[in-house]
């Protein structure tokens, strides 16, 4: 009886101390566990985008190719489930963006292929030529809403 006693008291003091050498090791984090504040991304703040000189990755490549042809044999949904797969590798490519526009207005789909051109335009800051196709959707969802 006595031993369970000392037991006891033993736990009611090893527990906190326990706790506290916890608590205590937990704000002990190495640098590499943390990021000065002016490495954080800021919210709302644009992030670089790749420029024209960048390679685009291989899958990249061969998702937009896929969702072409499958534009091209008018298999939109289809078209469209590929690129979404490709903006999920890299959401920061303004050409699948585009593909989307251009998918959304071939379904009738104004007010997101205007909004998809849009965010297409925004990310395309080296490509006037793509920023010309942008505004050519935009410039047809206008005619089309009649305004």
């Amino acid at each position: 009886m006595r031993r369970c006693h000392f037991i006891q008291g033993l736990s009611w003091l090893l527990c906190p101390m326990f706790s506290l050498f916890l608590f205590s090791c937990a704000g002990q984090l190495g640098p590499s566990h943390t990021r000065p504040a002016e490495n954080l991304p800021q919210i709302g703040a644009r992030q670089e985008t790749l420029s024209l000189e960048s390679p685009r990755p291989e899958i990249i490549i061969r998702l937009t190719k896929k969702a072409e042809q499958q534009i091209a044999a008018t298999e939109l949904e289809k078209a469209f489930t590929t690129l979404e797969q490709a903006v999920d590798i890299d959401a920061q490519d303004p050409f699948l963006w585009h593909l989307l526009a251009k998918i959304q207005l071939l379904q009738g789909n104004l007010h997101q292929a205007e909004q998809l051109a849009r965010k297409s335009d925004l990310l395309a800051v080296h490509s006037s030529q793509l920023r010309e196709k942008n505004k050519e959707i935009i410039a047809r969802v206008l005619e089309l809403q009649g305004q």
